[in-house]
């Protein structure tokens, strides 16, 4: 008989959550000054989702896929908003059978961790939140389809996808933690207004969601990510449109290595369409 594999044992991680606040809450990742949000740290635990059988976009909202790309890593964004995009546009048709795969221009992101010497770029976004609301999520259809002046057949169904690669060697340092959305209540989250960039520009200006604590909580993380690996979750599906897949943040693993190299990663979005 083989050797049973021994389960990795889960971390403490610190999530930073959304205090109660009787304003609207903004980020204004421009001027920080026209910030309002405010977080309390919770530890909690945080368990290896390389465990876990049978991972689904239908039920846990994430998945981990293999995907060889010949241009993750690069700085330059106008390779990546061409190639990567058309790269991962095919790999999600092929993973969710859908029909049309179009990317999100305004959501192509690099990231870098405090510890890294790159500048220009994003740092990880410390806070649980979920990046869509039901209104959003149909007007960011409409952007989407306008930027790629695409002429679609009628579908029966749209869902938003969000893909997580880690592009420094593996452990990570920082990393995606991702929650069960099964496990997060409609009253655990509260709106907030999010500028990322010119607001006469459309797509920089949108309305997501932030989380309080809730004990109930599952959050799961993937260790030692290699490049061809890609983290796939649901943002939002119009079939259970009330569906709260997937809540996410950046935290630090504790047991990586104190000369471990700065996270560095590539983030994109993508809606599909389905007949």
């Amino acid at each position: 008989m083989p050797t049973p594999v021994a389960k990795r044992r889960p971390v403490i991680g610190t999530i930073n959550y959304s205090v109660q606040s009787d304003e609207r809450l903004h980020i204004d990742v421009r001027d920080f000054s026209r910030t309002n949000m405010r977080f309390e740290p919770h530890e909690v635990q945080v368990r290896d989702a390389r465990d876990l059988d049978g991972l689904s976009l239908e039920r846990e909202g994430f998945v981990l896929a293999e995907h060889d790309s010949a241009v993750a890593g690069s700085r330059d964004l106008e390779v990546l908003g061409r190639d990567y995009h058309a790269e991962m546009c095919e790999m999600l048709k092929a993973l969710t059978g859908a029909r049309d795969v179009l990317p999100q221009r305004s959501g192509l992101l690099l990231r870098f961790g405090e510890r890294s010497k790159e500048t220009g770029s994003a740092k990880p976004a410390r806070f649980a939140h979920l990046d869509y609301t039901t209104e959003w999520a149909y007007r960011f259809v409409d952007l989407v389809t306008g930027w790629e002046a695409a002429s679609l057949d009628p579908y029966r169904r749209f869902a938003i996808y969000q893909t997580w690669r880690a592009t420094s060697e593996p452990p990570q340092d920082n990393t995606l933690a991702i929650c069960d959305g099964r496990t997060v209540a409609d009253a655990d989250t509260v709106e907030f207004d999010v500028t990322i960039g010119p607001e006469q520009i459309p797509g920089n200006t949108f309305v997501a969601r932030v989380v309080r604590y809730n004990g109930a909580h599952e959050w799961y993380y993937f260790s030692n990510l290699e490049r061809n690996e890609v983290i796939v979750f649901k943002a939002f599906d119009s079939d259970v449109p009330d569906a709260l897949n997937a809540a996410h943040t950046a935290f630090d693993d504790p047991t990586a290595p104190a000369d471990a190299a700065p996270r560095a990663s590539i983030e994109a979005r993508f809606v599909a369409f389905f007949d």
